[in-house]
């Protein structure tokens, strides 16, 4: 996958996705995989916005079922089902304990009937069926969760993700079935006639193509929180296209549980929360609050990180756990449909796929887990816009080749493992072209105790080998990137 901006100006695509987020990489995927002409642009880095600061979890979403969100629920258990056969490198099994204590405002026997529910919906298809434990139970287990009060436990498996490098791997299988796709290609203006969109204005970031026109017969506007932005760039009503966006913060600690993800109830407020582990490391999430500002202006305040450090410090109380033992933060915002629901955790992750002109579709909400899902629906409406009969989908089928090489040369890192051979084939591969883009989207190294400056420094150094780069450019892109390592940092 290789950065040619002129093959964008060389032809009419069939489509034009704007946003290289999970969402505009599935719809490019799909649509690549069915034989369509595609281009994909992100105005930054592929996965940079919400797709590389979730949960990493791929889940069903038990906590919906209170909202009766039944077929949300059953889709996106069918979905995790899905990405686990067609992606197993990326898509794994993790074990969870959810411990019930005195005064929670969901008992025991509620959240086993909830998770009976859970696995029919699954149609008993996960790893296993959940299991009820008794508090002795659980503390052998987890020991380190809190004894006082606690009534039992339920055992039942999610998955955990490495969402970025989900988000990395389908644009790039994208790419390999002809996709045209750019990051730092940020979208400036629509050229319009009637009611169509005829090609979109694009400013080359990096700098090196300047301003350019992609011609198109179908756009597409993935761009999670930006969807509003983007719309507002048309003619069209964006009334359609409305957000009530929040905000998720999460926090990484030095690993706290043994093995198991932890789901428990918030002390404060009652909301579900998470302590999952992440290598030998563990991340605690998430806040869920309304957020009014540019999304690329999130991040995660003091008060956000007190809020969960003192959730942790509630269900596992010989965690001392404070601000300096945090090792980063990271924050999205979710891009949720307009909701007049005031609770920001009680608004539903549903989508809709919106119809503006004649040729532009706009995706509005949504969950990373049912991404593929919603690829589905927008490719099959990109048909109607060509007029053409409709290719079966085949992403439900279609493996996901794992895209890494075979280790060589010197090892930058244990935990996460990444050697020069990552770094080089991020480069030379997958488009990646600052050290922030290998820290944070094509290894986690960002998200370790490895992500700071003398690890960056290293992996700068190899880049510069891969890019040519001369001393300044590689001294700015390790700036760049410590500017944002430190104002991660509590």
């Amino acid at each position: 996958m290789k950065r040619d901006l002129a093959a964008f100006t060389t032809e009419c695509f069939d489509v034009l996705i704007i946003g290289g987020g999970i969402f505009g990489a599935g719809v490019a995927r799909d649509a690549a995989l069915r034989g369509l002409r595609v281009a994909l642009i992100d105005k930054g880095d592929f996965a940079s916005g919400t797709s590389s600061r979730s949960s990493k979890l791929i889940h069903g979403g038990f906590r919906y079922l209170e909202q009766y969100a039944f077929s949300l629920v059953a889709e996106a258990c069918r979905e995790r089902q899905i990405l686990r056969t067609i992606a197993p490198h990326l898509v794994h099994p993790q074990p969870f304990l959810f411990p019930v204590y005195e005064g929670d405002p969901r008992s025991l026997m509620k959240i086993r009937l909830g998770m009976t529910l859970y696995d029919l919906m699954s149609r008993y298809q996960n790893v296993s069926n959940h299991q009820g434990l008794t508090a002795e139970g659980t503390l052998m287990k987890e020991p380190a969760l809190a004894r006082d009060g606690m009534r039992g436990s339920v055992l039942f498996y999610d998955c955990q993700e490495d969402d970025a490098r989900l988000c990395i791997e389908t644009i790039v299988q994208a790419a390999d079935r002809g996709a045209v796709c750019a990051n730092y290609c940020e979208l400036t203006s629509f050229a319009a006639l009637d009611n169509r969109i005829a090609a979109a204005r694009v400013t080359d970031r990096l700098g090196t193509a300047g301003d350019f026109e992609i011609r198109a017969r179908v756009f597409i506007n993935a761009t999670g929180p930006w969807v509003e932005s983007v719309a507002r760039l048309t003619s069209f009503d964006v009334s359609s296209v409305a957000l009530s966006p929040t905000k998720g913060v999460h926090v990484l600690l030095p690993r706290l549980t043994k093995q198991h993800a932890i789901a428990f109830q918030s002390r404060r407020d009652g909301r579900i929360m998470f302590i999952i582990p992440w290598g030998d490391c563990s991340i605690v999430g998430t806040t869920d609050t309304d957020w009014r500002g540019d999304a690329g202006d999130v991040r995660a305040e003091p008060a956000d990180v007190e809020y969960l450090l003192e959730e942790v410090r509630s269900i596992l109380p010989e965690c001392s756990a404070k601000s300096s033992d945090v090792i980063t933060t990271f924050a999205g915002v979710r891009a949720l449909m307009r909701s007049d629901e005031s609770n920001p955790s009680s608004r539903l992750r549903e989508h809709r796929v919106v119809q503006q002109g004649g040729n532009l579709l706009s995706i509005v909400g949504g969950k990373y887990t049912t991404h593929r899902a919603i690829a589905e629906e927008v490719v099959d409406g990109i048909y109607g816009f060509l007029g053409q009969p409709c290719a079966p989908c085949c992403t439900a089928t279609t493996p996901l080749p794992q895209n890494r090489p075979a280790p060589s040369g010197q090892r930058i890192s244990d935990s996460p493992e990444v050697f020069a051979s990552d770094i080089a084939h991020a480069c030379d591969g997958e488009m990646a072209v600052t050290v922030s883009d290998v820290m944070r989207r094509r290894t986690s190294l960002a998200l370790s105790a490895q992500g700071g400056p003398e690890t960056a420094d290293s992996v700068a150094r190899l880049m510069a080998s891969s890019l040519r780069w001369t001393d300044d450019q590689r001294k700015h892109s390790i700036q760049s990137y410590l500017a944002e390592w430190k104002r991660a940092l509590p």
